[in-house]
């Protein structure tokens, strides 16, 4: 008892986590048979039954909740032995794990990574493209690149220049469609926009706009996607300006409907910040964004 292996802890805490063998697995990396085994050799070792299968998938039993906190327990002190342990370190090799949404992870950050790699070339660099915020104290990442301030005392942000947005379509569409001149006139146009992230919408009836996803004659979460849609005569996008300016096809217009800019976030978690190569690729990152690699302003 004594002896039983912190991976079979973590595949009990990542099933009950999940309820599911398919997923948990996923979630770990592993095949679906290992996990099971996995679970079987912890019950084994307990002698305890800790989840209750049916067709619905995996629930805890009355031991398993019981030990569930425990686990959990131990799942935070490895993640703090990981992070301080990496904190520790002084040498610039290794990985560096960092996390952005698509703009950032396609369009902005792999001319700066190429960069700092010509420099650090014992660094080996992860990129994780998300749209959804990865958590820094599990190590999900080590830097994430953010939208928003992070409210987390435990996390060490710094402030990057903001990103302007501005509204644009191609000179082929505006030749064809003419531009808006009011906002009503603007819902009259091929307006590209959100499927389901509402956040647009949001910010827009903020500014007393009314708009709603069934202004919007093309869907898409996908932020490229929209951006291609106008390159391609397809309406009228708001976007980066810096992004948006690359494209000679794209034209910005409407200065009469300003779009607020993005705060644009360098983050890491505290236990990391001094590592060498964390803090030389966070401090590599302020200076790029920082300088005149992107086009900030209009």
């Amino acid at each position: 008892m004594n002896d039983i292996d912190w991976g079979l802890i973590r595949s009990f805490i990542q099933t009950a986590r999940d309820g599911s063998l398919s997923s948990a697995a996923k979630s770990l990396g592993v095949s679906q048979p290992t996990l099971s085994r996995n679970i079987q050799m912890l019950e084994q070792q307990t002698k305890l039954q800790l989840f209750q299968r049916s067709t619905k998938g995996l629930t805890l039993t009355e031991a398993g909740e019981k030990l569930i906190d425990a686990a959990k327990q131990m799942e935070e002190a490895s993640d703090l032995f990981q992070r301080q342990t990496t904190g520790l370190s002084e040498e610039l090799e290794g990985d560096i794990r960092i996390s952005a949404n698509e703009i950032v992870g396609i369009y902005l950050l792999p001319p700066a990574l190429t960069s700092f790699r010509e420099k650090h070339p014992k660094v080996h660099i992860e990129i994780e493209i998300t749209n959804q915020s990865t958590s820094l104290s599990k190590r999900d990442a080590d830097i994430a690149l953010r939208m928003y301030r992070p409210t987390q005392p435990d996390l060490v942000a710094r402030r990057l220049p903001d990103l302007s947005l501005g509204f644009f379509a191609s000179k082929n569409y505006i030749e064809q469609h003419g531009l808006p001149t009011s906002a009503e006139d603007f819902k009259k146009h091929h307006i590209i926009g959100f499927d389901k992230d509402m956040a647009f919408i949001t910010a827009a009836q903020n500014m007393g706009f009314d708009l709603s996803p069934q202004d919007f004659d093309f869907r898409t979460d996908y932020l490229p996607a929209q951006i291609n849609l106008a390159r391609f005569d397809g309406g009228i996008v708001g976007t980066h300006i810096g992004l948006a300016k690359q494209y000679p096809e794209l034209e910005q217009i409407l200065d009469w409907l300003p779009l607020p800019p993005l705060e644009f976030w360098i983050v890491c978690h505290g236990d990391t910040a001094y590592n060498a190569r964390i803090r030389e690729m966070t401090t590599f990152l302020g200076q790029w964004f920082g300088g005149d690699n992107y086009i900030y302003e209009t």
